[in-house]
Formats: structure tokens, C-alpha cells, sequence
């Protein structure tokens, strides 16, 4: 049995029952409201033998707070019926199911389509949104926390064991967490330490809102360091004192976007929390090896082409690491705008026979 088949108790007492992660990642499987339909529950149906804890694709908390389109959402209690499928599709093997909980603040493109505002904690604009920003007001800031423990509730009420706080890839948090793009100078910025509230705030709110449920799996995913063209963001240093105030809360799981930091993070987390990290490599040696420095290993694309990962390492069998033919990307349970988006509109675009399957999507 390699490291990948070992549980991993978390420090709320829940064990997983292996040491892969699903990674986050966005299907374009929910109609344009957010509502989960069936390609979503079909796609998570085929993958509950991926991995010990699967988490779900970027869920909206806010109208305000939605980049992709035909993502979920869960800013409303109509959206809860439909997360509840999704659960109990996940959960289909006994694993663990996570709701990936985020607002996309000056990058919300979709909701920029639809509401024609964008919002985040400076007017400071990304390139992803043409529209100018809106700062949000102190008391606006206070709802958006309060958005977020909202969600979990209603992540809870539809049958989830948890929720993930999405603080990295450039969203709310990690805007409220960068200088370049946080210019305030009254309790949300100014200073790292200010600058650090917001995503410390957030996760008082989830815990706030789960606990009655001390089995609920709450964790934080974070980018370790950002560089713009234009200014600074902020680096590794920062960064660690940030896992530092959150591995005091108490959260029971930091996750990394990339690995070229996990020495350096597992020594920070010095064992208050269980730590992930991201395999960037089809092998699964090399995803074995990065437990060396992380209790958990995500994985992304692999999951997409190999939807039993789990399972088949369990038994010892070979695991699948490319989609070689329109008749395998069929049977693999993809939403069709997913499909679209990997391959290409013509169709035409499909990863030939031999070559490997280099999309990636966790985003």
C-alpha cells in the first residue's frame, strides 16, 4: 500500500479514507442561474471512487460574486435542492464531499453580464472586468462575511460535510489579502495585519454558522504569492503569516494552489491543521512523492481522465492519465459544456490518440 491508500484523521476527528483530493473544479454543468441540473450530479456520480474528499467546482455566495458561467451557486435557499443531489452524488461511495465556497469580487465577470456592477475592497480594476469598480462600504464588507457563513449553512442543510473557502486564484479574499488591489485604510487594510481580517473574518462566520456540526470539514485554500506587471502583491513571507492566523482558527485543512512552497508551509502549519497540496503530474509516483511534504494531495485534470483514481489505486490497478478518444470522453460523465470548453467549439479539438491530456481547469 503506497502513502496515497493511508487515511488521514482530521482534527475534528473526521477520517479520510485515503490521501486524494478532487481538486475544485468548474464544469460549466449548472444552468445560467447556478441551479445544479443533472449534468453535474451525472459528472460527480462517475467520480465518488476519484478520491477520500471531493470538492466541488467555485460556488457563488453572492449575485455579485460569479466569474464563470453555468457555475453553481449558493447565495439563495432555492439553491439548496439541487446541492443536496450533488452530495449525495458525491458521497456515492462513503468518501467525503466538500462545497468550494467563493465571491469573485473585481472578477466577477458573469455577474458584471447580468447586474452590470462589480465590487471589490478598492476601486482598483482587474483585467477581467471592463466595467469600473465599486468599493464596497464597511457595512457591504460585513455582509459579504455574513454571505459566507450563509452559504455554509445552506451547504450543511443540503447534505455537504464541508465547505472550502476559496481565498486564492484572485478572488474576494485574496484581493482583501494583496496590497495591488486593497487600498483601504480603516479595519479592512492598511497594514498586513488588516489586511488579513476579511479572510479571518470570514472563516469566524462559517465556523459561526456549522457549529453545531463540530464534524463539519471547514478549509481555506490560498495562492502563495502573487506579481502583477503593474505594482506588487504580495510574497511567500506574507503568505506564511496568514496560514500562521489560520491554522489558530482551528480550520482542519490549508490547501495550496502550487507546490513549489510546501516545505515551507508544513512548517508553518507545524501539525494544527492537515495541509494540501496540488500534483501538477499525471504520475502517480509523483503524487505519492509530494505527500512528503503535505498530508493530502489534490488532483485535477487526473481526475477528469481517470474518474475511479481511488478506487483502482485501492485494488492496485493501472489508472488512466489521457483522454485518447471521443468514445472515452463520452463514457466519462463530462457536462457537455465542459466537453466544449476543453476540445474546443468545432469539436475538433480532442487530445489525439497517444498524447497526453494537458488541460487543466482548477480554477
Amino acid at each position: 500500500m503506497n502513502s496515497l491508500n493511508q487515511p488521514l484523521t482530521l482534527n475534528n476527528g473526521v477520517v479520510l479514507s485515503d490521501r486524494v483530493v478532487m481538486a475544485p473544479m468548474t464544469t460549466k454543468g449548472a444552468n445560467w442561474d447556478g441551479v445544479i441540473d443533472q449534468n453535474d450530479t451525472r459528472y460527480f456520480t462517475r467520480r465518488a471512487g476519484a478520491a477520500g474528499l471531493l470538492i466541488t467546482g467555485a460556488t457563488a455566495v453572492s449575485e455579485l460574486g460569479e466569474k464563470f458561467p453555468y457555475q453553481q451557486s449558493l447565495y439563495d435557499d432555492h439553491f439548496i435542492p439541487g446541492l443536496a443531489a450533488e452530495a449525495k452524488a458525491m458521497k456515492a461511495h462513503g468518501n467525503k464531499a466538500v462545497v468550494q465556497l467563493y465571491h469573485a469580487g473585481v472578477n466577477a465577470q458573469v455577474s458584471f453580464e447580468k447586474l452590470h456592477k462589480v465590487v471589490g475592497p478598492s476601486a482598483v480594476a482587474f483585467h477581467q472586468v471592463a466595467g469600473a469598480v465599486t468599493e464596497l462600504t464597511e457595512d457591504e464588507v460585513w455582509q459579504v462575511v455574513a454571505q459566507f457563513g450563509a452559504a455554509a449553512k445552506r451547504a450543511l442543510a443540503a447534505g455537504f460535510d464541508g465547505v472550502e473557502i476559496h481565498g486564492a486564484f484572485g478572488h474576494l479574499l485574496q484581493q482583501f489579502f494583496s496590497p495591488y488591489s486593497n487600498k483601504r485604510t480603516d479595519y479592512w487594510g492598511g497594514t498586513l495585519a488588516k489586511r488579513m481580517r476579511f479572510p479571518l473574518e470570514v472563516v469566524k462566520s462559517v465556523q459561526a454558522a456549522v457549529a453545531n456540526k463540530p464534524d463539519f470539514i471547514i478549509g481555506y485554500r490560498i495562492t502563495s504569492t502573487e506579481k502583477h506587471t503593474d505594482g506588487a502583491g504580495y510574497d511567500i513571507d506574507e503568505t506564511l503569516q496568514l496560514i500562521d492566523q489560520l491554522a489558530e482558527t482551528g480550520i482542519n485543512y490549508i490547501h495550496a494552489t502550487e507546490p513549489d512552497f510546501n516545505q515551507q508551509i508544513k512548517a508553518q502549519i507545524n501539525g494544527r491543521t492537515a495541509f494540501i497540496t496540488i500534483a501538477h503530474s499525471t504520475s502517480v509516483a509523483e503524487a505519492d512523492a509530494a505527500l512528503a511534504n503535505a498530508d493530502l494531495v489534490a488532483m485535477a485534470r487526473e481526475l477528469i481522465a481517470e474518474p475511479d483514481f481511488a478506487d483502482k489505486l485501492a485494488h492496485d490497478q493501472d489508472v488512466e492519465t489521457a483522454i485518447t478518444s471521443a468514445q472515452q470522453a463520452s463514457d466519462l460523465a463530462l457536462p457537455p459544456r465542459m466537453v466544449t470548453w476543453l476540445i474546443g467549439p468545432d469539436g475538433g479539438g480532442l487530445v489525439p490518440a497517444g498524447k497526453k491530456y494537458l488541460v487543466d481547469i482548477a480554477k
